[in-house]
This record gives structure tokens, sequence and C-alpha cells, in this order.
């Protein structure tokens, strides 16, 4: 007797996205992952106790997962509506303006470069390469003179004013002016008094022998937030974010196709 349905353990695919066409995989994820449909049972009894009807109601989902791999837009895919993520594109940035005030900053001190180069090299704090710093009291100071551009120990680069002639006072706002070249990055940002979580598809899936076994959430929400843990420098795992889904009915689908679609090439006919 052959018997069908039956999977090997091969992992599983997970994919986010607005529409079935536009799933974006979420990446390498740690261990298992699980879906689990539950309901509320009411069972309707006649006088003698005899069942008259059963029935569900309050259907849902629930999904979880843990990711390896923390890609920012796919992160704000899982918290539409709560994250924003934007893209750096590692382009030379010039005239950067930073500003530093008065009581920030002290003589022979070092004030680091809020901006730094992607690739640790020197900042050219202006597009001509000749550094220029702006004090609103003493006017244009001198490279070398009234300051110096300096690294300090965790390789970041910034200026330290010299008590010079020319600089008269601490007490004057610095303008700090410079050309940088970021590393290609992702910037995600949170927080906001009242915002709205936008439900997602989430597909599960798993290939064996070129062959598709697939579940789909139509309307499912990340209700665990954002979790990322740091494992300590001892241990062997890699840094990680656990995810917790909660799938709801989409009233755009037809009546009985609200909640999920599990579509199998694998299972065979006993």
């Amino acid at each position: 007797m052959a018997y069908g349905s039956v999977h090997i353990p091969v992992g599983c695919t997970v994919k986010i996205g607005d529409t079935v066409g536009g799933l974006a995989t979420l990446g390498v994820l740690k261990g298992d992952s699980t879906i689990e449909i539950t309901y509320d049972l009411v069972e309707v009894l006649g006088s003698q106790a005899e069942e008259v009807l059963s029935y569900a109601k309050n259907m849902r989902a629930a999904a979880s997962f843990v990711l390896y791999q923390l890609y920012l837009p796919n992160i704000e895919k899982l918290l539409d509506g709560l994250a924003v993520n934007t893209p750096g594109a590692g382009a030379l940035v010039e005239d950067y303006e930073q500003i530093v005030p008065t009581g920030t900053w002290a003589f022979n001190k070092f004030i680091q470069a809020e901006k730094q180069n992607g690739d640790g090299s020197v900042l050219q704090i202006d597009a001509t390469g000749v550094p220029t710093v702006v004090g609103s009291v003493d006017g244009a100071l001198v490279a070398d003179v009234d300051f110096s551009m300096v690294k300090d120990e965790e390789g970041e680069w910034g200026i330290i004013i010299m008590d010079s002639a020319t600089v008269t006072t601490e007490v004057q706002e610095l303008t700090y002016s410079y050309d940088y070249t970021p590393n290609v990055s992702n910037t995600l940002v949170m927080g906001s008094p009242s915002a709205v979580l936008i439900s997602k598809i989430v597909e599960f899936s798993k290939t064996i022998s070129g062959k598709v076994f697939r579940a789909r959430l139509w309307s499912a929400k990340n209700e665990a937030g954002l979790s990322i843990g740091f494992p300590d420098a001892s241990t062997d795992e890699p840094t990680s974010m656990p995810v917790s889904l909660s799938g709801r009915l989409d009233a755009d689908k037809a009546d009985g196709s609200q909640l999920i679609e599990i579509y199998d090439e694998i299972g065979l006919t006993m």
C-alpha cells in the first residue's frame, strides 16, 4: 500500500505582500514554522439534551516563525502602517552642514562628525577638500591652525577646535560642513501615538521534487511587535526576530474561503 500526503522535512519558505503576484520572500528562517486554525464551537441542545446543531464561529488563524535575515524592507512589510523603511543609495553627499551648539563643545575636545564615509576614509569637509569651520563669533577658521581633523579610538572622524589666537571664545555656535559617502543602507523608523496596521497576504510553502505544498493566509497581521535578540558573543546563534501572525477573515473573498487557502501537489491518492 502506498501512503500519500506524507511530507518529509525540507524546510519552509514564507512570503508576504499585498497581492499574490507581489509576494516577497522573507528569507532564512530559524527552526519550525507553524500555522493553526481555530474557532469557537457552539453546540445547540434540545429540551432532552439532544444535539440539535453544532456550528463554528469566530474562525481565525495563528502562525509563527523566527527570522534569521533581518532585511529591513521585509520587516517594514510585516509592520506596514507602523514602520517606514528608507533606503540609502551610498552616493556622495556634498556640503552636509553639522551644527555644533554652544555648550556642547570645548577647546581641545573631540567633536565627532554625525556622518562618516562608508569605507572609513577621512572626511572632506567641503567639495574642494579645503576644510572650513564657521563660528558665529569668530568667522572662518583655518585648518591645522584653529582646528584639526582627527580620528578617535573607534575609527570615527571629527574635529578638534584649538585655543588659538583666532578662536576667542567657546560661547559660540559652530557650523561644520563636509562631504561624505555612506554605505548602501536601509533605515527603519517607528513611533506614533496612533497608527493602523495593514493586513497582508502571507504564504507558507515547501517544494519536494518540483511539487509544491502551500498555505496562504488572506488577511494576516503581525501581532508580536518588533523583537530583535542580540545573542552573546559566546553563543553560536546569530541575531533573530520572532514573528507571530494573527489571521482574520477577508470579506473581499467568497464566503467559505475568506481565511486560508491550502494547495497541495505533493499528496498522493492511497
